[in-house]
């Protein structure tokens, strides 16, 4: 589906409703845009481990998304630095 819109005075756009809607975004979630080969592409956001980049069950926790993986050696990282 095509769609036509201007930049707003702020360089900023609005994501008409159907659009928005066909591929589930609802307000408030979060989205991924690039640049890839001349096109900007927004898309749902793919939480990704910020320790090791894995994307399986990646949590946020604190403003930190992080993988089971990631998280169990951090806990044992702050037990071994602060104690249990």
């Amino acid at each position: 589906m095509l769609k036509h819109k201007k930049l707003t005075s702020k360089n900023g756009i609005t994501i008409p409703k159907d659009l928005r809607e066909d591929v589930g975004l609802d307000a408030g979630m979060a989205v991924d845009i690039e640049s890839r080969n001349g096109e900007i592409v927004i898309k749902k956001h793919t939480p990704i481990c910020k320790f090791c980049k894995s994307i399986q069950g990646v949590k946020n926790i604190m403003g930190i998304e992080i993988c089971p993986e990631c998280a169990g050696k951090l806990l044992k990282a702050v037990e071994e630095k602060y104690g249990a």
